[in-house]
């Protein structure tokens, strides 16, 4: 088991590795609205602070009590908080979660409520993220109190069984144009390639990404290269070399792009991940 912690500014974050492709993370912040494009899926309980969000075309809020869902390259931005924002955060890893999507038979659906804690089929989650607050994870019910949770965001992320979703031309090329982009994330595409991949004139697809997604295409690519750096720099791989495999031009690109979107130098967020070696919880 792994813990680590980092501090920035008026932020702070203690981390755990639980269980392989599983890790739990506590988070206060005071500081900056935040923003993300995260990279794995992962499901939150808003501890304390109230909060107003976009996700796409959504809007939302989180209070003490809220259980929120994200998955990877969605794009999340706090507009308005009141007070100290604190909150459990359980991520699962992409592999994961696509092995139990597979084994349970349920595609994924694009257009579903972020704040799920109305939703029974998330009792599961909540009480996973009780049973971590409150209980030892050795407890020989820790594997079982995960399986059912994974269950259970595979379902609240997926699909009524039998439903057709029928997307409107705009999300089709969205989609198109997300897709191309993740899979070349460290190429630089022009706006007018992106436009005829997606098959629709650059102004519409332009319009129809920053609805769609949250952020204009290029914001996005940041964002994502940002997220990317973050689990390369978590692995131990240098900063020139992350700056490099993510698509920035050199360090200093990712160093200054790094520091906007995070608040925090790579340099910083890399020691912060050294693991340390303590058995509990720090305060946060």
């Amino acid at each position: 088991m792994t813990h680590t912690r980092r501090e920035s500014g008026r932020s702070q974050i203690a981390v755990r590795q639980l269980l392989d492709g599983v890790v739990v993370a506590r988070i206060a912040n005071d500081g900056p609205l935040m923003r993300s494009v995260p990279e794995r899926y992962s499901s939150a309980l808003h501890l304390a602070g109230s909060s107003e969000w976009t996700s796409g075309r959504t809007r939302w809020s989180s209070a003490p009590g809220t259980i929120s869902i994200k998955v990877p390259g969605e794009v999340s931005v706090e507009r308005a908080r009141e007070g100290r924002a604190e909150f459990q955060v359980v991520l699962f890893d992409t592999a994961l979660v696509d092995d139990a999507r597979a084994a349970l038979g349920r595609p994924i659906e694009t257009r579903r409520d972020h704040a799920i804690d109305s939703d029974p089929r998330a009792r599961p989650l909540a009480e996973l993220h009780r049973w971590l607050l409150t209980s030892d994870e050795g407890s020989p019910v820790f594997e079982d109190a995960v399986c059912s949770a994974l269950s259970a965001f595979v379902d609240v992320t997926s699909a009524p069984r039998g439903a057709t979703i029928g997307p409107s031309a705009f999300s089709v090329a969205v989609a198109r144009a997300r897709a191309m982009l993740d899979e070349r994330i460290a190429e630089t595409i022009a706006l007018d390639e992106l436009a005829a991949h997606a098959r629709l004139d650059k102004f519409h697809l332009c319009r129809a990404f920053r609805d769609e997604v949250g952020l204009p295409p290029h914001a996005y690519v940041t964002h994502r290269r940002v997220s990317l750096a973050q689990e390369l720099l978590a692995r131990g791989v240098s900063q020139a070399e992350v700056a490099t495999s993510v698509g920035f031009f050199d360090q200093s690109q990712l160093h200054r792009h790094f520091k906007r979107i995070l608040g925090m130098t790579p340099g910083a967020f890399a020691r912060a991940r050294r693991v340390e070696d303590h058995p509990a919880w720090r305060t946060v």
